[in-house]
């Protein structure tokens, strides 16, 4: 279980920021909590999409929701290459997993690299991809909605896994944030609590503070 943090944390000056939700009725419970949140598609890729179809449906998220992300989830390094090469005025999200295209989504450059350990026995994170992440800008994503589907010895090596790729992370100063990757209302977060997870992996208050505030106004940054 993510531990409780005992010091008092006064949000009154941050800008909180949700980088991940997946759902509509995600998006409306987070929007009472944060300052900005980003709606993400999830996009399944075993082949090339229907890239005007695609923008066409990027357009009207982004008129519902204002800023939109695209999660690729794909086996095929080359599809997330055509991807990024679209001018699709969304933010590129690369789904880890796949230690091939953990690597292949840092050497791109694309905007986030979310869970580089999903469903892997080891974190799928090691010092040359903290480097290149750092070299590249590409921000890795601390997702907190796989641990509650988790079993108690599945959370427990989740959060190992976490914990080595914050310490890799810090060490080679790559950009990160903290998100829910919400897919139901359920699995939606409040900053403290999304706060609490950081700490618990070993971040300091102000480290866990800048994973909602300063590193996803980077990000952001980039779409503006």
């Amino acid at each position: 279980m993510i531990q409780e943090v005992d010091e008092e944390i006064s949000f009154s000056r941050e800008h909180w920021i949700e980088m991940d939700v997946r759902s509509e009725e995600a998006y409306e419970l987070a929007e009472e909590w944060f300052d900005e949140v980003v709606f993400t598609k999830r996009l399944f890729l075993d082949d090339r999409p229907d890239f005007e179809a695609l923008k066409a449906e990027i357009r009207e998220l982004r008129e519902r929701y204002g800023k939109v992300a695209l999660l690729l989830v794909t086996k095929k390094p080359s599809l997330i290459r055509e991807v990024k090469g679209r001018n699709l005025k969304a933010l590129i999200y690369v789904q880890g997993g796949d230690m091939k295209v953990n690597r292949f989504a840092l050497e791109l450059g694309v905007d986030a690299l979310i869970s580089p350990w999903l469903g892997r026995k080891d974190p799928g994170f090691d010092h040359i991809l903290a480097r290149l992440a750092a070299k590249n800008n590409v921000a890795i994503g601390f997702s907190l909605s796989p641990i509650l589907r988790a079993s108690p010895y599945e959370r427990a090596q989740i959060l190992r896994f976490m914990m080595k790729t914050w310490q890799l992370v810090e060490k080679y100063g790559a950009m990160r944030f903290l998100t829910s990757s919400a897919e139901s209302r359920w699995e939606v977060r409040s900053p403290r609590d999304l706060m609490s997870l950081g700490i618990a992996l070993g971040m300091e208050i102000p480290q866990a503070r800048a994973s909602l505030d300063f590193y996803p106004r980077m990000v952001l940054g980039r779409k503006s």
